[in-house]
C-alpha cells in the first residue's frame, strides 16, 4: 500500500471510530488500538507533510454535539491529552519541560456561580460541548452547591461509572432482553447523554475532577494546591495524586498506579502526568489539539499465560448454554482470575481449544476475562478438543442449535437451572411488574423452599407467616410485596405471554399473539401455520410458540397459574380512525423520551401495530440515537422515517382526532 493510500486509511477509521466513541458511546476497539492507529498517523504526517490535511482526526478532539442537546461553548476549550507508551517517552516529556521552563470515562465541565452549581456540559470537540446540566445534576458525589463566596467556579471532571454498578445495570438489561453495554465507560457515557435524567440517576454514575478551567476571588500557584482547594469543597478530586520531582519519582509512581489499579472499583487506563508550577502552563504552551504541560502514559492491555484446566457449562433463562473456561488462577489487571468466556460452539472451534491448552488470557474492558488465543505449541500429548454437550448439564434433557446461530439451548423450559432467572423475568416490569421481587427476593424464596416455578409466586399469600419470617421481611413489607403480587394476576394476557419467557417471543411479539387470539385457550390451539401468519412472525417463531405450547410441563403451568387467579385474556377491540390504524412501526435506536415498551403500548393503543423488522410493507421507522441496520434498510426502501419529535405529534394529531 502507498504512503499516501495508507494515510487515508488511518484518517478515515480513526474518524468511524472517533463517531463511535464520542458520538455513539458504542466503540468496537480497544483505546490501545485507536491511540496505536492515531500515532502511527501523527508519525506519518510528521515524516510526509505533503500528504497530510487540515482536517486530519490529529488536528481535532471527540466528536460533534447532538443536536438534541443544547450547545455549550467552553470559555476555556476542553483539550485532550497527547498519549505516550513507554518509560522513554515519559523522560522525553519531562526533559522537554525541563528544556523549555529552564527545570477512561467521560469529561466534562461543571460550573458554579456564587456557590450554585449552573450548567454542565461534555467536551463534545474541545470548543461545543452539550448541554447536561439536569443529568449532571444526578450524579451521586458531585456537589449541588459549594462555598457561596467563590464568585465564579469551573471545573473538569471524570464522569464513570463503577464497576458494581455497571455488573448491575448489565445484569438487569439482559434480564429484560435490552442491549448490554460493552464497558463501564460507554454506560456511563450513554447515562450522561440521555435525554432523561429519570434513567441517568437510576445508573449511579460518579465522578473526579481533575481540574480549574476557570475561578475568580482565588488565586493558586500549583496543580496540588487546586487539588487539595477543590477537595475541601466538597469533591472527590483526583484522589491519590503524586507529587514527584524526578523522572524515576514518575516512572514509580506510574508503575505502582498500574500494579494497584486492578483494585480499583473503577477502570483506569492510563495516568496523567502534570506540570505543578501553574506559572510555567503559559510558557509551555498548547497546540490547537493538546497542551504542552501535560500527557498521558497510557497501560497496554496486560496478558498472561495459563493452563486450561476445564469448561463448565451454565444455563441461562432461555436456556442457553455458555461455556466458561475454568482456568490455573493467573494474577491479571491486578485481580486473581480464574475463569474466562469461550462465547460459543464457534468461538471454541475457530480458536481450537483443548482440554490441558496453555491460553493467553486478558481482560476485555478491565473486566470480563477473555481467551484471546491458544498456544498449541504446548499443547499436552493427549488432549481432547472440548465439545459443547449434546444434552442440558442441569437437567439432562436434549439441547439444540438454532439455525443461523452459535448458541446452544436446552428444550427444557423448566431446567431447574433456569428457575432463577425465569422467576426474575416473570416479576420484571415490562412483563407482570411484581414490585418487591427482586434478585435478593427471589434468592430468599428459593433458600427458603417457598417456591419452585413462577406460579408458586402466587401460592405465597397462603405462606404469610412463613414469609415475615424471612431475613429483613417485617409484617410491612410482607404486605407490600403480597399486595404487588395480588394487583399482577390482573395483567392483561399479552403481559402474560411475556412473562412465561417463550422462545423469541418478547414485548412485542406476545402483543401480536394475545391481540390475535384473545385468550389463552385459544392461543393453546394454534397451530404453526396460523402463527406464521402473523405479521412479522415466521415459521422460527411460530415454531417456538407451538412447540411451548406442547409440552405438558408448560400446559400444566398455566393452569396453575390459572387456579390462582391469573388473567388469561386480552381485550381485543382495536380503536379505529386514528393515524395509527393499520400502520405497521418499527423502532430502532436509542429513543430519550420514552422506553421501546412504552412507545410500543402508544401505538397499539392507537390501534398500530409494532413490528420488530423492516420490509416493504413498513409504514413507519421510529429512529432513535444510534439506529443502525434497520434505518439503513428503511431508507433503501423508501420506507418513511419519523423522529421522536414526529412520533409525538403524530399522537397529538391523533388525540386531537378523537376528541373532535
Amino acid at each position: 500500500m502507498e504512503i499516501w493510500e495508507r494515510m487515508e486509511f488511518l484518517r478515515t477509521e480513526l474518524e468511524k471510530h472517533n463517531k463511535l466513541y464520542y458520538e455513539n458511546d458504542a466503540p468496537v476497539i480497544s483505546d490501545f488500538e485507536y491511540d496505536a492507529m492515531l500515532r502511527e498517523l501523527e508519525d506519518l504526517e510528521e515524516k510526509y507533510p505533503i500528504y497530510a490535511t487540515p482536517d486530519s482526526p490529529t488536528k481535532h478532539v471527540g466528536g460533534r454535539v447532538n443536536e438534541k442537546f443544547s450547545k455549550v461553548t467552553h470559555a476555556v476549550p476542553m483539550k485532550s491529552l497527547g498519549d505516550i507508551f513507554s518509560k522513554e517517552e515519559v523522560f522525553e516529556f519531562t526533559n522537554r519541560v525541563r528544556n523549555t521552563v529552564g527545570t477512561d470515562g467521560l469529561s466534562v465541565s461543571v460550573e458554579y456561580e456564587n456557590g450554585r452549581l449552573i450548567r454542565a456540559s461534555t467536551r463534545g470537540d474541545g470548543l461545543v460541548g452539550e448541554d447536561i446540566t439536569e443529568n449532571a445534576r444526578t450524579i451521586r458525589n458531585l456537589p449541588k452547591s459549594i462555598d457561596p463566596s467563590i464568585p465564579y467556579l469551573e471545573v473538569r471532571g471524570e464522569v464513570y461509572m463503577p464497576f458494581e454498578v455497571f455488573l448491575r445495570v448489565n445484569e438487569q438489561a439482559e434480564l429484560q432482553g435490552e442491549k448490554t453495554f460493552a464497558n463501564p465507560r460507554n454506560a456511563a457515557a450513554g447515562s450522561l447523554r440521555q435525554l432523561n435524567a429519570k434513567v441517568a440517576a437510576e445508573r449511579q454514575l460518579s465522578i473526579f475532577v481533575f481540574n480549574i478551567q476557570a475561578v475568580r476571588g482565588r488565586e493558586f500557584s500549583t496543580h496540588a494546591d487546586t487539588l487539595r482547594f477543590l477537595s475541601d469543597l466538597g469533591f472527590e478530586a483526583s484522589p491519590g495524586f503524586i507529587e514527584c520531582k524526578t523522572d524515576e519519582e514518575i516512572w514509580n509512581a506510574i508503575e505502582n498506579i498500574g500494579e494497584s489499579r486492578g483494585e480499583l472499583s473503577y477502570g483506569i487506563d492510563g495516568a496523567v502526568i502534570k506540570v505543578n508550577e501553574i506559572s510555567l502552563r503559559e510558557i509551555l504552551g498548547e497546540t490547537a489539539k493538546i497542551p504542552r504541560w501535560a500527557i498521558a502514559y497510557k497501560y497496554p492491555p496486560e496478558e498472561k499465560q495459563t493452563r486450561l484446566l476445564s469448561v463448565e457449562v451454565t444455563v441461562g433463562r432461555t436456556g442457553k448454554l455458555t461455556p466458561v473456561a475454568i482456568l490455573d488462577p493467573v494474577h491479571l489487571a491486578g485481580t486473581t482470575v480464574s475463569k474466562a468466556t469461550l462465547n460459543n460452539e464457534d468461538f471454541i472451534r475457530e480458536k481450537d481449544v483443548h482440554i490441558g491448552d496453555m491460553v493467553v488470557v486478558r481482560k476485555a474492558g478491565e473486566i470480563i476475562p477473555e481467551i484471546v488465543s491458544v498456544n498449541a505449541d504446548l499443547r499436552p500429548e493427549g488432549a481432547q478438543p472440548f465439545k459443547m454437550p449434546d444434552v442440558c448439564p442441569a437437567c439432562g434433557e436434549k439441547v439444540f442449535r438454532k439455525e443461523g446461530e452459535a448458541h446452544i439451548y436446552c428444550v427444557n423450559e423448566l431446567c431447574p437451572a433456569q428457575t432463577y432467572r425465569a422467576m426474575m423475568h416473570f416479576a420484571s416490569k415490562d412483563t407482570m411488574n411484581i414490585d418487591g421481587m427482586g434478585p435478593g427476593m427471589i434468592n430468599l424464596l428459593l433458600d427458603a423452599d417457598l417456591i419452585h416455578d413462577v406460579a408458586d409466586i402466587y401460592a405465597l399469600s397462603e405462606k404469610k407467616d412463613q414469609l415475615s419470617m424471612l431475613d429483613r421481611m417485617g409484617e410491612s413489607s410482607t404486605a407490600n410485596l403480597l399486595a404487588s403480587i395480588e394487583e399482577s394476576k390482573h395483567r392483561p394476557l399479552s403481559r402474560l405471554i411475556a412473562a412465561l419467557g417463550i422462545r423469541n417471543v418478547g414485548v412485542v411479539a406476545a402483543r401480536s399473539l394475545a391481540k390475535a387470539f384473545g385468550s389463552m385457550d385459544q392461543l393453546k390451539k394454534a397451530t404453526v401455520l396460523e402463527l406464521a401468519a402473523l405479521p412479522d412472525f415466521g415459521m422460527i417463531t411460530a415454531q417456538c410458540v407451538a412447540d411451548f405450547f406442547s409440552k405438558e410441563s408448560n400446559l400444566a403451568l398455566i393452569e396453575k397459574l390459572r387456579s390462582y387467579g391469573v388473567n388469561m385474556t386480552e381485550e381485543t377491540g382495536e380503536k379505529s380512525g386514528t393515524a395509527f390504524a393499520g400502520k405497521i412501526f418499527v423502532l430502532t435506536g436509542t429513543l430519550s423520551k420514552y422506553t421501546r415498551n412504552e412507545a410500543s403500548e402508544l401505538i397499539l393503543a392507537q390501534g398500530g401495530t409494532v413490528s420488530s423488522s423492516v420490509s416493504k410493507n413498513t409504514s413507519y421507522v421510529l429512529a432513535g440515537e444510534s439506529a443502525g441496520s434497520k434505518l439503513t434498510k428503511a431508507q433503501s426502501l423508501g420506507v418513511t422515517v419519523i423522529s421522536e419529535d414526529d412520533f409525538e405529534k403524530m399522537l397529538a394529531d391523533a388525540s386531537a382526532g378523537e376528541d373532535s
